[in-house]
């Protein structure tokens, strides 16, 4: 316990100390202030639109954060060979994936609470009443990125670290649409098509299921038994995401 948590420690320490997140984070509130002025030219709907553009900049670079740095966490350790010096202590490969993960989990999550609150204390600014659905959409948020930050690293040690950003922004993307997906088996009477829609919608997180950004702006009110319910389900998957990461560098060979 006392390795993982050193090399989950120094996971956080580094990937918090790059400058490239520091640039990230910047851009990301510029965007949440940009809102302001496009909500300026929105007909009265100032609040609205700094919430709903400003859900978007935490989703996107946070979703940045998520696939470069978790693509590149286990190679960085190749390259530089300190994954030798690690598991030649009484850490398992597994260990070592599982320690990862949670020093970028950490980092993630002080990214996140950041811009999220910030978020949250400009949009009070703003619409004079406090909004806490920002702050539990900013949660929700985190919890999809977490998904996508495990199959990342999953792919990671399969894969280059370019492609396996590249295919963790899709399965982001894809994610989002993973309901869509399932609306295709109401299409015609093809069982080709409903199948394959099935593997997909099966395959592929379905993120959309807790996002709560309408509910945000007031659309819908959201229903938490099912948000917690598909929250459950993200949960599982990010730990099966991590277990089949664990499997596959276990069997890589350096």
């Amino acid at each position: 316990m006392t390795q993982l948590y050193a090399v989950a420690l120094n996971t956080f320490k580094e990937t918090i100390r790059d400058r490239v997140l520091g640039v990230i984070v910047i851009f990301a509130l510029l965007m949440i202030v940009s809102s302001l002025w496009l909500g300026s030219i929105s007909l009265g709907q100032e609040a609205r639109m700094m919430k709903d553009f400003g859900l978007l900049a935490v989703s996107f670079f946070g979703l940045i954060v998520a696939v470069f740095v978790g693509a590149s966490l286990l190679h960085k350790e190749v390259e530089k060979r300190t994954v030798f010096v690690i598991l030649s202590k009484p850490v398992g490969r597994a260990q070592f994936i599982f320690a990862k993960f949670l020093g970028l989990a950490v980092t993630l999550a002080c990214v996140l609470a950041g811009m999220g609150l910030f978020l949250f204390f400009a949009d009070w600014i703003v619409a004079r009443s406090p909004a806490p659905l920002l702050v539990a959409a900013t949660a929700l948020i985190y919890l999809q990125l977490l998904v996508v930050v495990a199959v990342t690293m999953a792919l990671s040690t399969v894969t280059s670290t370019i492609l396996a950003s590249v295919l963790g922004i899709t399965v982001f993307v894809a994610g989002q649409l993973s309901r869509s997906a399932l609306s295709l088996t109401e299409l015609g009477q093809s069982a080709v098509v409903k199948g394959l829609a099935w593997v997909v919608y099966v395959a592929i997180p379905n993120l959309n299921a807790v996002d709560i950004k309408p509910a945000v702006v007031g659309e819908i009110s959201p229903d938490w038994a099912l948000v917690a319910a598909w929250g459950g389900y993200l949960a599982a998957y990010t730990v099966l995401a991590l277990v089949l990461a664990s499997w596959s560098f276990s069997r890589k060979e350096f």
